[in-house]
């Protein structure tokens, strides 16, 4: 496993067990400062820092090939992420090392770094408590996770990182204590954006992720609580970082021991933290050992966690709602449109052969098909299509996101159409689903087209000829029939089967 961050290329490997354990076999870590590149004016990554890399990847592949490595993931962050020359940095990186990065989103940060502290902390009560908040203060980005009785149900990930800060505020020119007021400002300034979207006051338990914390705890001698978790009263931690942030970083190399890397991003990260916590109601902080890359090795152990929709369905669909409402929608018409398409999925299974996490994205779609009317009621299936594609919803990965985006996009209007930018960019294979995806969502869409939810189950009977789709009404539902029998298009043209839809009990 290896990982591309703002400061540092960190490699782990390790011996995955018939069982599903990690065994960690050796970790090795080379300071390469992507972050100071990508923060900066320009957001470019330069070629010495190119160089750095190379080498660094050049040992690791050395460590690699020591230990017969069979199966290699490689992940790149916010540093990488946000370079303008990022995808050509990776290609380079690729054609010296032989090593292909992934550029992950946000939100696969946010899934990888749940699946890490849920493991660390398995036991742990604040990982089943009513209010629990994750927290990762990186480099280029501080990920937030808002967990109610142990489950997602908000997360963001915010321009809030160590790195990013020193770069975007270029906080060299200015003596300590300016550097210290400036950050405090800025800090408040991004507190103040999460705490519309999460309800930081509401939290009771807060878990910190990075190895800033874990520095910080084992200096303040941190208590050690359940699980053999490492925990920071709260008024230990305000003591530590008030203590930081009257040290410049030579004062911090030397009152720590750290590389200069590391005292860069200590102070910034400090005073996050800390700020954090004070919005709070928790009276500590516990310190996990989850990182990005131990979610990634157990990702890789158990397979299955990524591909079954059971598994994270509920906090996919409850980073959905969380979006959807953000842009004020109709949650109670997406919900019933998700509930139609996945009946609608279920019932025709042996057809379409799709798998449980094609059908979440079809639920997540579905729920949120209508975003776009935030911005006009006019063409508002295109603004839904925009508005998607550029989101994050927890779970879900780039391409996943894309697809989710373009079965919203032609829940009305015209069918898909390689003259569409945005489905001519999508694999052949993620085409094929949309078109299968968004011909259900179509049609599940006009069966709510007033918006009451007169349709309450639909049944769908199979013959040679024809196929009929039974509605159960719960009222006169002629404007949900007229609708769908105008909406079939898509499904005919991907199915090849005729649809009649009729009323259970009323003369269609």
């Amino acid at each position: 496993m290896l990982d591309m961050g703002a400061t540092a290329i960190r490699l782990v490997i390790a011996e995955i067990a018939v069982d599903h354990r990690v065994h960690i076999l050796e970790e090795a870590s080379r300071g390469v400062q992507i972050g100071r590149d990508t923060f900066s004016g320009e957001g470019v990554i330069h070629p010495r820092t190119a160089d750095a890399a190379f080498a660094a990847l050049e040992g690791f592949r050395k460590i690699m090939d020591g230990y017969g490595v069979s199966q290699v993931r490689a992940v790149a962050t916010s540093a990488v992420r946000e370079a303008r020359n990022g995808d050509l940095f990776l290609d380079r990186v690729q054609a010296r090392s032989g090593i292909a990065f992934e550029i992950i989103n946000e939100a696969e940060e946010t899934r990888l770094l749940y699946l890490a502290v849920r493991d660390s902390l398995k036991r742990h009560p604040a990982i089943k408590g009513a209010w629990t908040l994750l927290a990762e203060v990186g480099g280029g980005s501080t990920n937030i996770t808002l967990l109610r009785y142990g489950q997602p149900i908000r997360s963001g990930v915010y321009a809030l990182g160590a790195v990013r800060l020193r770069q975007r505020l270029d906080l060299r020119r200015f003596a300590q204590d300016l550097q210290v007021g400036l950050l405090k400002r800025v800090i408040a300034n991004v507190i103040d954006e999460i705490r519309v979207e999460i309800p930081i006051h509401k939290v009771t338990q807060l878990v910190a992720i990075g190895g800033d914390m874990r520095l910080a705890a084992s200096h303040i001698h941190a208590q050690e609580g359940a699980e053999n978790a490492r925990e920071i009263p709260r008024d230990a931690l305000a003591a530590f970082s008030s203590e930081v942030e009257k040290l410049d970083d030579e004062g911090l190399v030397s009152r720590f021991r750290l590389p200069a890397a590391e005292a860069d991003t200590l102070m910034p990260s400090m005073l996050i933290y800390s700020r954090l916590l004070a919005e709070t109601a928790a009276r500590r902080v516990i310190v996990s050992d989850g990182s990005l890359r131990s979610g990634a090795l157990i990702d890789l152990a158990e397979p299955e966690a990524q591909v079954a929709a059971e598994d994270f369905e509920h906090q996919v669909l409850a980073s959905a709602e969380a979006l959807g409402h953000r842009f004020r929608f109709d949650r109670d018409h997406g919900r019933h449109v998700s509930l139609l398409a996945t009946r609608l999925f279920d019932e025709m299974k042996d057809e379409h052969r799709l798998t449980s996490r094609e059908r979440l994205l079809l639920q997540t779609a579905s729920l949120l098909h209508d975003v776009g009317i935030h911005v006009s009621l006019r063409s508002h299936h295109k603004h839904s299509q925009y508005l998607l594609s550029a989101a994050q919803i927890f779970g879900l990965s780039k391409d996943e996101t894309a697809v989710v985006a373009n079965v919203a996009r032609y829940h009305r209007g015209n069918l898909p159409q390689r003259s569409h930018l945005p489905y001519l960019e999508l694999d052949q294979h993620e085409r094929l689903l949309v078109n299968k995806l968004a011909a259900l969502l179509r049609l599940a869409n006009a069966l709510d087209a007033e918006h009451l939810q007169k349709v309450r189950d639909i049944r769908l009977v199979k013959s040679e000829k024809a196929w009929v789709l039974e509605l159960v009404p719960s009222g006169d539902v002629t404007m949900e029939q007229l609708a769908a029998r105008a909406r079939i298009d898509l499904f005919v043209e991907v199915f090849g089967r005729e649809l009649i839809i009729r009323a259970v009990g009323v003369d269609a």
